[in-house]
């Protein structure tokens, strides 16, 4: 039987392990220091070098002629390691002895001394399968372990280990591989069998293994397989059974161009030539990725397919970061679901149509603020063409304002003496008339405008819930809400505005209002239990610059005389003094 490329080349010694050079740094200072833990903890992705670490480890540790913290590989204790041959070095899979017996077992035999090596290791891999119960009982062992006695827990999920092992235990976390270790591998295997392969065909085999070794090799081990000297990118994107990129890129146009018969037709034409389902969703999920970070970063060393960088490229000027996100959170939340379903065909055709029907939130925001500007036909609107209609009248030039804020019409006065000599010989008579009736014009200004805002004060009931109701509707609405909406509470608070008899909710993100829509229903019959009162409930958006202040929208209520002030100052300039 063949040996795995995975097994023919695993690591022998610590400068053999690609991708962990901080682990391995670690690991090495203590065996040459003398400083061993008597319990590690191995946490990190499937295929990342955890358990070759630990065998590695436990051999340098018996290891008789160590070079470099490194086992020799040569002396008597290397070998019966490497060749399984001693019983001081077990190897436990949790997943199949994970019971509490198993561990009382294990318990009874660690402490005895080892028959040939200088310490006794226990490698247990997939740790956190172990139930409660075993860990419980393992704890005392762990916590006062004979001196000959070295732990070596590897796990995929820390999170599931107890924190009374994690605190008895030194934690080693162990990173992805990057895609130089990876290709560096791959090329030293390749040189060993005289076989040349794209670089692009390298690259989609690091993409597909995502930065596990293990996987990688048994990829190429799956691509060996075929007997050639050389191999194509079409190559390896048949023998996976991958999508080819081009295909890839017309089920992109068609899902950006909401091309709902083409998409649905090109995906049943994937499956007539044995594409997989899930090679397909994780083809665009590659495909809306690249474009992604290419449109942020505009920097190509991040893409990962740069032989069709061109193609990329045209993309970013069709589709907005906010559509792409969206594409990227539809195809996350579907690849999770095919994990756990059988019936991968109808979700990969719902992910398609989630796709094309999936809306630019930013352009429906536009949109309903655009209309809402349309709207916005109310009593400011009408003060403001009430004063620009009072001022295209009357002509700033021909007066100047005193401290008493009353017009007086310029004369072609040389000096003061003249100007006195006039008001003595009675000449300004017609201009004290022009006084009177300016100032009565601008005094009918202002009362118009304090009209309109009592108009409008007397239009717009006021009725302002106070702080034990709000707490109470908020209390009881969030008592059998969607959770949806009681995260929109914590995050955005309660935003309201009451006038007449409707009752207003405000919402910043579009998220809500689905929701806030579905509840309308119960929002009135607590309305109506808090207050007494029938309303008829709205919900709509507001700019995410408006806060909610006070029980009342900031800046949705304005002052009319703000903007009379305004003018009468662009008129009169330095001249005008206003009295609070």
């Amino acid at each position: 039987m063949a040996k795995a490329l995975y097994r023919e080349y695993r690591p022998q010694k610590f400068s053999d392990v690609l991708g962990q050079d901080r682990v391995v740094n670690v690991l090495k200072n203590q065996i040459k220091s003398g400083q061993i833990s008597h319990a590690y903890l191995f946490a990190g992705e499937r295929g990342c070098g955890k358990t070759t670490c630990a065998k590695i480890f436990a051999k340098a540790i018996n290891c008789l002629n160590p070079k470099d913290s490194s086992p020799c590989g040569e002396c008597e204790n290397c070998k019966s390691i490497e060749e399984e041959t001693t019983m001081d070095v077990v190897e436990m899979d949790a997943a199949s002895n994970r019971r509490i017996d198993d561990i009382r077992n294990l318990k009874e035999t660690v402490v005895y001394p080892p028959n040939n090596l200088k310490y006794k290791v226990y490698i247990i891999d997939e740790a956190h399968m172990i139930t409660r119960e075993a860990f419980n009982a393992l704890l005392k062992i762990m916590e006062e372990p004979p001196s000959h006695l070295v732990f070596i827990l590897a796990t995929t999920e820390i999170e599931k280990i107890p924190k009374t092992i994690l605190s008895r235990v030194q934690k080693f976390e162990f990173n992805k591989i990057g895609r130089e270790d990876i290709i560096k591998q791959i090329d030293i295997i390749l040189s060993d069998r005289n076989i040349s392969m794209q670089v692009e065909a390298k690259d989609l085999i690091v993409k597909k293994a995502k930065g596990a070794m293990r996987d990688a090799l048994s990829i190429l081990d799956q691509v060996l397989s075929i007997e050639k000297e050389d191999f194509s990118l079409k190559d390896v994107e048949n023998i996976l059974g991958l999508v080819d990129f081009d295909s890839l890129d017309k089920l992109v146009d068609n899902i950006i161009s909401y091309n709902q018969k083409e998409s649905l037709d090109l995906l049943f034409y994937l499956r007539e030539n044995d594409k997989d389902d899930e090679d397909i969703l994780d083809g665009l999920v590659g495909y809306f990725r690249d474009i992604m970070v290419y449109k942020t970063s505009q920097n190509e060393k991040y893409i990962e397919n740069l032989e069709y960088i061109e193609l990329i490229k045209e993309k970013i000027e069709k589709i907005s970061s906010e559509r792409l996100v969206g594409y990227l959170e539809i195809l996350n939340d579907y690849s999770n679901r095919m994990k756990l379903s059988d019936n991968s065909s109808l979700l990969m055709e719902m992910t398609i149509l989630r796709l094309i029907n999936l809306k630019d939130e930013e352009d429906i925001l536009s949109r309903l603020k655009k209309l809402e500007e349309e709207k916005k036909e109310n009593i400011i609107d009408i003060i403001n063409k009430l004063v620009d209609q009072k001022f295209e009248n009357l002509n700033p030039d021909k007066f100047i304002v005193k401290e008493n804020s009353i017009p007086i019409k310029k004369e072609k006065i040389e000096d003061e003496e003249n100007l006195e000599k006039s008001f003595e010989n009675n000449k300004i008579s017609d201009d004290k008339k022009i006084i009177e009736e300016e100032k009565n014009d601008l005094e009918n200004v202002i009362e118009k405008d304090e009209n309109v805002e009592n108009l409008e004060e007397k239009s717009e009931e006021s009725f302002v819930l106070d702080k034990d109701q709000e707490e109470l509707f908020v209390r009881e609405l969030s008592s059998n809400c969607s959770p949806i909406l009681r995260a929109m509470f914590k995050d955005e608070g309660f935003n309201y505005y009451i006038e007449k008899d409707n009752f207003i909710i405000y919402y910043s993100n579009i998220l809500y209002s689905q929701f806030l829509e579905e509840s309308k229903p119960r929002m009135k019959e607590i309305l109506k239990a808090v207050t007494g009162k029938e309303f008829e409930l709205k919900v709509s958006s507001i700019d995410k610059k408006i806060s909610n202040k006070n029980n009342s929208i900031e800046g949705f209520k304005k002052n009319p005389q703000d903007d009379v002030i305004k003018k009468l100052k662009k008129v009169f300039e330095n001249d005008l003094i206003i009295e609070e």
